[in-house]
């Protein structure tokens, strides 16, 4: 029984060896299939908070430039702080949302609202007013929605507070100000403009 069971198997593998019908298996080559890549603002591991932007995301950038070397997922009009329209790019950086706001078909200001994305001395989202306040150069202005915290090492960046406009006195945010009644407050967007030195 053994016997016959191997002589038919060789039978069927000299068949099959003679079979000229018989197709040998395609392999494709998608590595350069450059419909399959999708643009990572040239961010390669963590992204960052830069002075200027993050990876190819930068301020004063063309939209055009934008949409080759980042993944832009949305581009629409969205009511501003002000009341008014503004043109914003959505921009997945690392997988994660990023909001940059258009004028003149450049980016004007970059938002980031995720703690995902840090400066190098890991100063972002969810960052205490107090870790600020003790930086060299930190002060603290009142904007239209909030307070905005600014450090020396980190030109270009604001850190936003939801935080009273005015301190109790009544006078302008000083660091020690704003330690003193809101050290435990976080940073709950950054925003990334140009540096005007």
């Amino acid at each position: 029984m053994v016997v016959a069971i191997a002589a038919c198997s060789r039978s069927d593998d000299s068949i099959r060896r003679s079979d000229s019908t018989v197709a040998p298996p395609v392999i494709v080559d998608t590595s350069h299939d450059t419909a399959a890549i999708i643009p990572d603002c040239g961010i390669t591991g963590t992204p960052t908070i830069e002075n200027d932007g993050i990876g190819q995301l930068e301020v004063g950038r063309k939209v055009d430039d934008v949409r080759s070397l980042c993944d832009v997922t949305s581009d629409a009009e969205e009511m501003g702080t002000e009341g008014m329209k503004e043109r914003v790019l959505t921009v997945s950086v690392g997988g994660t949302p990023v909001k940059a706001l258009v004028d003149r078909n450049r980016v004007m200001r970059i938002e980031v609202t995720s703690p995902r994305i840090r400066t190098r001395d890991s100063l972002g989202v969810d960052t205490p007013l107090h870790t600020l306040a003790d930086m060299r150069g930190a002060r603290f202005v009142p904007g239209e929605d909030g307070v905005y915290g600014f450090v020396a090492d980190h030109c270009g960046l604001s850190f936003r507070f939801a935080i009273p406009m005015r301190p109790p006195t009544g006078r302008d945010w000083t660091a020690d100000a704003a330690k003193r009644e809101h050290g435990g407050v976080s940073v709950n967007r950054v925003l990334i403009t140009s540096c005007a030195r």
